[in-house]
Formats: C-alpha cells, structure tokens, sequence
C-alpha cells in the first residue's frame, strides 16, 4: 500500500509548494483535491492545467491515487439532484483526464427538518445514474462516510449492494465514524463490513477528551489502525492510505507524525 496524503489539507497552497511540502513529509502518493482553486494556481479550464498538475506529480515522484470530488445528493428538488449528478460527472472526467482511478465522492448533507431515510432512495439512485453516465471513464467512484447524515455504515453498505457495481466502492474514512458518534464497538463492525468494498482510505485517529472524539496524529488514538491494515490486507486491498489530518496541533508537526507513522505501520514497525 502507497502512504500518502490529502492535498485538501494544504488548501490554498499553490500546487508547486504543496508537493514540495507531499515530498518533504514523506508521502509517496496524493489524493488530490478536485475543486477549482483549493490549489490556487489550478482551475482546471484550461488543458494547461492538466499537464502542469500531471508534470508536477511526476518530477516529485508523488502518485495521485485518487480525486477528492463533492457531491450532494440529498436533494428534495429534481433539478438540484440532476445538477448534482451532472457534477459529479465533471469529477470523473477531470479524473479520467489526469489518469486518477479513484474519484472520492459524498452521498448527502443534512437538512433541517429531513433524514437519512428521506433521502435514501434518492441517493441510490444518483450512484445508480452515476454508474450510467461514466461507463466509459476509467475510474472508480468510492462513497465516503461523510457529514451527519449518511454517515452509517449499514446504509453504506446498502448503497453498495443495492446499486451493485464494481466500480460502485468506499471512501473509508478511519475518524468520522468517531466524529459523528458512533461507539468504538459499532465502528469496527462498520469497518469489518465495508473493508471488501474498499477503494480508498483516510487516515484520521481519535482521542477523546471531556466525553467528545479530537482528532490526533495516527499513531496516538484509540483507532485500531493495525487492526485495521490486518484487515485491508485480508481483504486484498492494495491502494493507498493517505492521512488526513485535521488536529488541533498545526498540520505541519501532525501530517509528517501521521505519514510516518502509517509508514512504519506498513513496513511492520508496528
């Protein structure tokens, strides 16, 4: 497995410096963030910005693993929905342009006054429509357990069987299964079955403190994260796991601890 990072966590770092700095923490590969101007310099209107963006990885030796896309598709309005679709497939493209297999995706934000059960239909849905629209794009599309309302594992796992596509997986994000608050029991189980469906990993660990989850560098939370590479491994997945840090202590110090910490973890240090 490549051990890397989100560029999302450098947002607003123009792209030259933010893989000088992938390089100088020790990543060999990148999910890279998709929407226009999280990297300044990068807009992706013009061909131009592919090949900058394509050159860049290359000369670093840093592998973009994935595209970090946005999506939302619990809408109560058809036209929102299919804007939202649309959308979507412009990640895909963008993706299959830069020759990135993997295209994260979210399934919905909460509403006020609305729930998960409100919108489940209509995202399945979406993902089905998805699959429609980008059978000819070399890319795969992995849902994360994001925000309030679709972060579940039981609808995760749901979304997936129901819709039934191989190039239909998951975004496992190690934190926000914690974040939302779900208990460290309910966590693993949502772990253990999602793990096969696995497209890509976030790396973020958790600590508690006066009874609410904070994010920590890996390595110094109450995530099982050797469990959980066991686990991977045991499943056959053979992408990357990119630490995505969003501690209280400044990113510079907690994302070089987190990479080498899933280093260490990946050659057998621990």
């Amino acid at each position: 497995m490549r051990i890397g990072l989100t560029s999302l966590g450098m947002k607003g770092t123009p792209l030259p410096e933010a893989i000088e700095r992938m390089v100088h923490f020790g990543a060999e590969c990148t999910e890279l963030n998709g929407r226009p101007g999280c990297h300044p310099d990068i807009t992706w209107e013009s061909q131009a910005d592919y090949e900058t963006a394509k050159k860049l990885l290359d000369e670093a030796g840093i592998v973009a693993t994935s595209l970090g896309g946005y999506s939302d598709f619990a809408q109560t309005d058809d036209n929102a929905l299919e804007a939202q679709v649309e959308g979507f497939v412009g990640y895909c493209q963008r993706a299959a342009k830069l020759g990135i297999p993997v295209v994260r995706a979210f399934a919905g934000d909460a509403k006020e006054g609305y729930s998960l059960a409100d919108f489940e239909g209509r995202i399945i849905e979406a993902f089905a429509e998805l699959m429609v629209r980008t059978k000819d794009l070399d890319v795969n599309i992995g849902v994360e357990n994001h925000g309030r309302l679709a972060n579940d594992g039981l609808f995760l796992h749901r979304l997936i069987e129901t819709v039934a596509s191989p190039r239909l997986g998951i975004t496992i994000d190690t934190g926000n299964f914690y974040w939302v608050g779900h208990p460290p029991e309910t966590v693993e189980k949502f772990f253990e079955i999602l793990a096969p469906y696995a497209f890509n990993i976030h790396i973020k660990d958790v600590a508690y403190r006066d009874g609410g989850p904070v994010f920590v560098p890996a390595g110094r939370g109450v995530v099982d994260l050797p469990g959980l590479y066991r686990l991977l491994e045991k499943n056959g997945y053979t992408g990357a796991l990119v630490s995505e840090y969003e501690g209280e202590e400044p990113y510079d110090k907690g994302t070089p601890e987190s990479v080498a910490y899933l280093r260490g973890l990946r050659d057998g240090r621990y």
